[in-house]
């Protein structure tokens, strides 16, 4: 009996049973093909191993055979983006380090890539058939990720985004160049991919027309999908006629529908389906709801979590060991076939060494072996960083977390089931994103959880004081917060994680790693939680006085009358925002750890609109300099 003990512990396949079969650790593949640092990689893969990893996903690739195959000796000459000897070097270094961690125990090593992009140089000697007349040059300029093109453009380097599956001149290079890469990387044993971003097909008539006014009038939704299922069905053939033993394939849940999923000729069974949520973009602790009918479907679904980087509330420093242990125990609870895991990699000017992301990866990868990292155990791991001032960090982190797991919920931001909120780090907000998508088949409740959402708030206020109370009595029953009671513990916790940040600046060693980022992520956070409540608060008195508009889903810029007027409190919120953002900016500009630049400039387009839908005006808000040095002292100095 004991023996058996001993093996179900050591083995999280037989613990977990079918939810642990891919426990997938994505790793960067700029790392991987370094000469100078494959010490450094061998190092990660052991570490991967040690956490219970048994699959490594590479990427994320645009055009991953760019990296790996020499042109100049293939049909496509014309499309070398690298000097061959760089090339051959990534080829060596790449199969060095898969050889090594197939060595170590990893069952498969696959490619993370988005699709459809062109390399520059193919795309530019194929204008003839990829842009004839320069038909597509008006809608890239304007589509999602013109940033990629424009860079591309003017640097004559890169990739082009939005690149037509049905176009066989491109259908034909993408096979090719996918044939080649898994000839030259026989370890390589399949794909991660998402059809997604760039990935729509187009309505042709409308580009060459180019009538339309904005660029998602060009998607053919019914072609996407037909073409999605063209490339799965090719692309697992091609895989499997290369790889005769065991094959991954895996496809990103992105923009795809599960009566779509019906249609491919792949068995379910070695369908990779890979969803967001669980920590992805945000502390969100449940896993989503069409994860689970995936899965229920006989699909293969992996539970995909990006914790310590994640987009929201990147670049800030939080950590949850009760957030990652809840989201483990519901892919259990649900059953998931794995999980993928990303915080092997790094963003900005971050270090794979830096202490919070280590602690984070160590309590994913004892949830992975069914045990439950404790907060005492954490603070032990941090003492080796921070001696007298772990416990304190700990607690700042987690203040962190619970302020913003609490605003996500009054956020469900839907974009699409796979895509969904993805608030896009300290990016400024819009009124829809309190809403829940029309189309939205169950809506964001998983999102939502124990909390009122601010419309069912602001309609319950509006049908009086009486009934108003007794929805307050409802919800109290129900557990279930509302909006002003999620302020609250926002401020609260805002606080606290500042008055925690100073005292591990005042005990831990003073030349502690990260310390005055620590210290700055916790202030900067502060004005967040102070800019996401004047956020909320503008919101409920814009709806309180009448108005409906959410710049999304609903236009209309009446006024319905409530007999309440809190069109001054809302322009007061509004200012508020500003006022808060600059401070925000300035310290992310000087102190934001990890990634200093925010998502573009904040002009304040949304708040001077609905400023404008009331009547009224948006004065000037200048940076409150006696503000930020204040700030500015107490980061240095540490009280």
């Amino acid at each position: 009996m004991k023996k058996i003990i001993l093996f179900m512990l050591l083995c999280p396949t037989i613990l977990f049973g079918q939810t642990m079969q891919y426990r997938i650790a994505a790793v960067s593949e700029g790392l991987w093909v370094d000469p100078g640092k494959i010490e450094e990689v061998h190092n990660q893969v052991d570490q991967i191993i040690e956490k219970g990893f048994n699959v490594i996903s590479i990427g994320t690739y645009k055009f991953m055979p760019s990296f790996f195959v020499d042109y100049e000796n293939t049909p496509y000459p014309e499309s070398q983006s690298l000097d061959p000897k760089q090339i051959a070097v990534n080829v060596e270094v790449m199969r060095e380090n898969m050889r090594y961690a197939k060595s170590k125990g990893i069952e498969y090593i696959v490619s993370r890539s988005y699709s459809h992009y062109a390399p520059y140089n193919y795309w530019k000697a194929h204008q003839k058939e990829l842009n004839p007349n320069n038909m597509f040059n008006h809608f890239l300029k304007r589509a999602h990720q013109n940033d990629i093109y424009n860079k591309t453009i003017s640097a004559e380097k890169g990739v082009i985004p939005h690149q037509q599956w049905n176009e066989n001149c491109f259908k034909k290079f993408f096979l090719y160049s996918t044939e080649k890469t898994l000839d030259i990387l026989p370890e390589l044993d399949g794909f991660l991919n998402a059809y997604a971003e760039a990935a729509w097909t187009l309505d042709l008539e409308k580009i060459k027309a180019d009538d339309w006014v904005s660029w998602k009038e060009c998607i053919l939704y019914d072609k996407t999908d037909d073409n999605f299922i063209d490339y799965c069905n090719i692309l697992y053939a091609l895989l499997k006629q290369k790889r005769r033993g065991p094959v991954f394939f895996g496809i990103r849940d992105w923009y795809v529908k599960q009566d779509v999923l019906e249609r491919l000729e792949i068995p379910k069974k070695d369908l990779v389906i890979s969803v967001k949520y669980g920590g992805y973009d945000q502390p969100v602790i449940n896993c989503p709801p069409w994860g689970k009918v995936l899965q229920e479907m006989g699909y293969s679904v992996v539970v995909d979590m990006l914790i310590f980087d994640a987009e929201h509330p990147h670049p800030l420093y939080w950590y949850s060991n009760d957030v990652i242990n809840t989201i483990f125990s519901n892919i259990k609870v649900d059953r998931f076939s794995g999980l993928v895991y990303q915080d092997f990699m790094t963003k900005g000017n971050d270090s794979y060494n830096n202490p919070i992301r280590l602690l984070t990866q160590e309590t994913v990868g004892r949830a992975i072996k069914g045990e439950r990292l404790s907060n005492d155990e954490a603070v032990v791991f941090l003492e080796k960083y921070y001696k007298e001032g772990a416990n304190d960090l700990l607690q700042s982190l987690k203040a962190v977390a619970i302020a913003q797991e609490n605003f996500i919920k009054l956020m469900p931001a839907w974009f699409w089931q796979g895509d969904g909120l993805t608030p896009g780090g300290l990016q400024s907000y819009r009124f829809w994103m309190l809403q829940d998508n029309p189309d939205a088949v169950g809506g964001m409740a998983f999102i939502r959880r124990n909390t009122v959402g601010v419309p069912e708030y602001v309609n319950a206020l509006l049908q009086g004081k009486n009934k108003f109370k007794s929805h307050e009595a409802k919800w109290k029953i129900e557990n279930r917060l509302t909006p002003p009671e999620i302020m609250d513990i926002m401020l609260e916790n805002a606080d606290h994680a500042v008055a925690f940040a100073l005292n591990v600046k005042k005990n831990a060693p003073q030349d502690a790693s990260y310390l005055t980022d620590i210290v700055a992520s916790a202030f900067i956070h502060r004005e967040l939680v102070y800019r996401q409540i004047a956020f909320l608060n503008a919101s409920l008195a814009f709806y309180e006085s009448g108005y409906v508009f959410d710049d999304k889903y609903n236009k209309e810029r009446k006024k319905n009358t409530t007999g309440i007027d809190k069109r001054e409190e809302c322009l007061t919120q509004l200012e508020l925002i500003a006022y808060h953002d600059k401070i925000l900016a300035e310290l992310c500009c000087r102190y934001a750890p990890r990634r200093p630049e925010r998502r573009g400039d904040n002009n304040f387009t949304f708040e001077k609109k609905i400023a404008t839908i009331m009547g009224l005006q948006m004065k000037p808000i200048e940076l409150d300099t006696m503000y930020l040095l204040q700030i500015e002292s107490a980061i240095k100095s540490g009280s």
